[in-house]
């Protein structure tokens, strides 16, 4: 599919991979890249936020006891303003030596401070989910009375981003309404930057003895991993075998192989394809690309109906949910699943067919520049 219209130079800026937990930025670009390839009308560049030095680092994440133990030293407060003044610093450096007609921004996170860049140049926001959803996680939530003061002035902050933006893309239904509740006068529309559908294909499974599930996550508690281990128990190296792909510390036992791989690291894609079933029965996840990745490849999906994941699964009729933190639902779960393989083939086939609607970066990337030029246009008209 060909482009049309006057060319376009849009600046794509990502706040960047933070730390060896939070990997999915990077993927972002490598979707838009995807789509790049055929679209000659758009004049791109690319901008990422480095990573925090010392000072920044110290600033935004140490804890001020005895505050901090009261949930009352504003470590999340501290941590999005260093981010948003580093990244409006850079975003305006990158601006003055390349002026851009528009601003693709992931995510908001890092836009709380550019009240005055985003009244210059339209500035477009991609995001899987406010910050009051995010915090609102079971992995992480906190229902005392002082966390709840603490964060409300990064909610206040992003609140303010999104009334500013030309446009919101939010990756799902479930981001979208949570930005309508939080930003009523914000511009939003559901979109999702998808996947490369032309790496991430299935393929035939080779042989083996047993059925193999797959597990990826950085946070291994947070996302499941260990309600995993306890599901699946005694059947680990008698019935079925696990792959876990995460850089936390797991103890050796039959059945169970642990990897320490990137993103991009072609045997990632090869347990991708081999799963027989991805599980992540997570705590705390807005769009999980791990989710995305193995419907991609035909490989059927179990997870929690948290965040946008009954969106991405429309609903279990392309993958399975359970409910997060009970394990004998998972258990089970997973052995109603593995065995049935012809369920299984039909949840995988039924995601495939749903990544090429919904998720073909290509597509995605035709909509996208839609959306910038319909967002460059009102800004435009706004200003004249």
């Amino acid at each position: 599919m060909r482009y049309r219209g006057p060319s376009v130079r849009v600046l794509f800026f990502n706040e960047g991979n933070l730390g060896g937990y939070i990997m999915g930025q990077a993927q972002v670009q490598t979707a838009i890249s995807a789509g790049l390839a055929q679209a000659p009308d758009i004049d791109a560049r690319f901008a990422t936020l480095s990573p925090m030095g010392r000072l920044a680092n110290a600033v935004a994440v140490r804890r001020i006891e005895p505050l901090a133990s009261r949930h009352l030293d504003f470590d999340t407060l501290r941590w999005h303003l260093v981010q948003s003044q580093r990244a409006r610093g850079r975003l305006n450096s990158e601006l003055r030596q390349w002026p851009a007609d528009v601003v693709h921004l992931h995510t908001q996170s890092v836009a709380l401070t550019m009240k005055a860049t985003m009244r210059s140049v339209p500035v477009v926001l991609s995001m899987d989910a406010t910050t009051e959803d995010w915090q609102s996680m079971p992995a992480w939530a906190l229902d005392d009375r002082a966390s709840s003061i603490a964060r409300a002035p990064v909610r206040a902050l992003e609140r303010r981003a999104m009334r500013n933006a030309a446009l919101i893309l939010a990756w799902t239904p479930w981001a979208q309404r949570g930005v309508e509740r939080d930003a009523p006068e914000a511009r939003v529309v559901e979109h999702h930057p998808g996947l490369d559908l032309d790496r991430f294909v299935p393929v035939p499974k080779r042989e083996r003895t047993r059925p193999r599930v797959l597990f990826v996550g950085g946070r291994f508690v947070e996302k499941g991993g260990e309600d995993l281990l306890v599901a699946l128990g005694e059947r680990l190296g008698r019935d079925v075998d696990l792959d876990l792909v995460t850089p936390t510390p797991v103890a050796e036992r039959p059945g169970v192989q642990v990897h320490r791989l990137q993103t991009s690291d072609p045997r990632l894609l090869d347990l991708y394809q081999q799963a027989d079933l991805l599980a992540l029965p997570t705590y705390g996840d807005a769009t999980p690309w791990v989710v995305l990745e193995a419907m991609a490849c035909g490989t059927a999906v179990l997870s929690t109906p948290l965040g946008g994941i009954p969106d991405m699964l429309e609903d279990g009729r392309a993958g399975a949910l359970v409910s997060y933190g009970d394990v004998r639902a998972l258990r089970d779960a997973l052995e109603g699943l593995l065995a049935n393989p012809e369920l299984l083939a039909s949840l995988g086939a039924r995601a495939r067919e749903r990544c090429e609607t919904h998720y073909d970066a290509r597509k995605q990337f035709v909509r996208l520049t839609e959306h910038l030029r319909e967002a460059r246009s009102r800004f435009a008209a706004h200003r004249g």
